[in-house]
């Protein structure tokens, strides 16, 4: 409406003179330029505001006089940019494109009057742009007199453009007009055949991604914006595999769209690529497509240290995982390159993973901590969110192969109908039980129950036994079936309950904040367990790395490695939610693992995996507050 009243009101005066226009618009003249420019950009070509220097008027040209009258009554097809924002979300993202595309100074008041709003609107709203600037390293510089602009390289602008244009559809000058959707269908075509070409795999999200900051690059180099890079990071990249698809790349660019490109600019090119590289197969293919399936030998060292500090942290041992290893190696080599260069790679399932998955997001976070300090940065939680499901795979093969149980079956009506008995139990129950034997009731007293778990018996036996007796049918009927599901679930239930205690069970507790649970916490533990001095310490340590909150008002606190001379959990509830970096929390269960925990935990973390997991269960214990609706909820009830 803005740009439709400006062009109707120059028509309307056959022309005026500058100074009058600023005032009328209530403007002073660089904001009324960039009114002009949004205007211009708004029709499409359809007509333009130009200067007319004999009259020393602006005066508007009409260039498609059917178009003109349709964009001019507001029946012409409109895009994102063809009107003034007027929502605080819809300001932010046009000053973020704004202040990225442009290189001068603007000042507040000019904003302001460009998006008719007042002063303090604005300042409001560039709170949040420069949080989003923050996360791609660039800042706001101020100057008394000049007003603000973006400063920071042109590498992390064009990534902050790029994600601008991916998330919001909006981008630098020719991604926000007509052409956008034909610009990228143009690069994107490129993009693809080279790729097919040279065989280099990456997902159809990177794909897409890619293509937007080729966009991006082309249109700052139109304004003669390139990517700065020194000799001795062009001469590294340049000896990589990348660098070779990324210049033929480049050369079909140029081609496409009559732009030259320096080496930088394909280095640039190269850094994305390696960045969204996509590594496949278990290195046994040979030819022209083999050299992406190689794999560094310091991504492999780094996978291993990554599980080391897992099983440090957690006593989960997933050292001799090689399927693990391997996934982890492929990952971190395209995930280093984003890391040094400060990418952000995005995660739409990270809500859901986190929901899902807390346990195995806590393991990618504690793993990744090895490479947020080798390159001295913060690793995001989208990053972590797509190791968190490499660890949540690793879990599950480990529950589908977890320690098996021995049996043994006494029946007292001969060697053939005791064998069929264990036969059908090894049968029904092949996922629990790893051997069945058997034993006449006559030898029953006299047999070593050493290596024995469970003992299913079809006569009463008078012998005391510590390990768990369940009566069953010869035949395994229905009732016997359903006993031995019991007898199972209840020795897992018994471990699992083991790892709470009502001495370390805080209801209603009056605390208002983060620190003040965790340093409650530790002291608490502190009194229960023999821990080292700087257990506290290492709590923090685990803080420090990442945000320990997973959502559903859930909190997972732990030391950055076991220390314990127990494995032990201590749980506080807050009546109200207390702020946890950011995310609300009334639960939180402070999790110690033993120094030398040799039993098997993987009963212990899928409990606590459901129990985190179940809004209703974190409700319902939340609401109650009892230690009873604790246990009742782990054993799932």
């Amino acid at each position: 409406m803005q740009d439709t009243n400006l062009v109707r009101y120059i028509m309307k005066h056959d022309g005026i003179a500058p100074a009058e226009l600023a005032v009328h618009l209530g403007v002073k003249e660089r904001a009324m330029r960039d009114r002009i420019r949004h205007a211009n950009d708004s029709m499409h070509d359809r007509g333009i505001i130009v200067y007319d220097r004999a009259r020393q008027r602006y005066v508007v040209d009409v260039l498609d006089s059917e178009g003109f009258e349709a964009w001019l009554s507001g029946s012409a097809a409109r895009d994102a940019f063809d009107r003034l924002p007027s929502t605080p979300e819809e300001r932010v993202a046009y000053l973020l494109q704004d202040l990225l595309s442009r290189t001068d100074w603007i000042t507040l008041e000019d904003l302001a009057s460009l998006l008719f709003v007042s002063r303090s609107t604005i300042s409001s709203d560039l709170r949040r742009v420069e949080q989003t600037l923050d996360e791609f390293h660039l800042h706001i510089e101020k100057r008394p007199r000049h007003g603000i602009r973006v400063a920071g390289s042109e590498m992390d602008r064009r990534l902050c453009l790029a994600n601008i244009a991916v998330e919001a559809r909006l981008a630098d000058d020719e991604l926000g007009d007509a052409d956008y959707h034909a610009m990228l269908d143009a690069v994107e075509h490129q993009v693809t055949e080279v790729l097919d070409r040279e065989q280099y795999k990456i997902n159809p999200v990177s794909h897409q991604n890619l293509v937007v900051h080729i966009a991006i690059a082309i249109t700052r180099i139109r304004k003669n914006c390139y990517v700065p890079m020194d000799a001795a990071n062009l001469e590294h990249v340049r000896d990589t595999a990348e660098y070779a698809v990324a210049d033929a790349v480049a050369r079909a660019i140029e081609s496409a769209f009559a732009v030259d490109l320096p080496e930088e600019e394909v280095a640039y090119i190269a850094i994305h690529l390696a960045s969204k590289h996509l590594i496949e197969g278990d290195g046994s293919s040979s030819g022209e497509g083999a050299k992406n399936l190689e794999i560094t030998d310091e991504a492999w060292n780094l996978a291993a240290e990554m599980l080391d500090v897992v099983w440090r942290a957690f006593r989960f041992d997933f050292r001799d995982d090689a399927e693990l290893r391997m996934n982890l190696a492929r990952h971190l080599m395209p995930l280093e390159v984003r890391l040094k260069y400060g990418m952000v790679y995005d995660n739409p399932l990270l809500p859901d993973i986190k929901a899902r998955y807390p346990l195995p997001f806590s393991m990618a976070t504690d793993a990744l901590g090895v490479l947020g300090e080798r390159h001295d940065t913060a690793v995001s939680d989208a990053e972590i969110g797509y190791v968190a499901l490499f660890f949540a795979l690793a879990l599950e093969r480990r529950h589908t192969g977890h320690a098996k149980k021995h049996v043994l079956v006494v029946c007292a009506s001969g060697a053939g109908s005791a064998r069929l008995l264990a036969y059908r139990l090894q049968e029904e129950f092949s996922s629990d039980f790893e051997r069945v034997d058997t034993c006449d009731a006559s030898d029953f007293n006299t047999r070593d129950l050493t290596d024995i778990d469970y003992i299913f018996t079809t006569v009463p036996l008078e012998r005391a036994v510590e390990q768990p007796v369940v009566h069953i049918s010869l035949f395994l009927d229905e009732t016997s079936r359903r006993d031995v599901k019991r007898a199972l679930k209840q020795d897992s239930d018994a471990n699992i309950k083991s790892y709470f205690s009502r001495d370390l069970f805080f209801p209603h507790c009056a605390l208002a904040t983060h620190e003040e649970i965790i340093d409650f916490l530790c002291e608490r533990c502190a009194a229960y367990d023999e821990l080292p001095e700087n257990f506290e310490a290492l709590v923090w340590q685990r803080e420090r790395a990442a945000n320990t909150s997973f959502g559903n008002l859930v909190a997972l606190p732990h030391p950055y490695e076991a220390v314990s001379s127990k494995t032990f959990v201590a749980v506080a509830l807050t009546d109200t939610p207390v702020d946890w970096g950011g995310t609300p929390v009334q639960a939180v269960f402070m999790v110690c693992v033993a120094r030398d925990a040799g039993a098997d935990l993987e009963a212990f973390y899928r409990a606590m995996t459901g129990l985190l997991t179940k809004q209703q269960a974190i409700q319902e214990l939340i609401d109650d507050m009892r230690f009873e609706v604790l246990l009742s909820e782990l054993e799932g009830e």
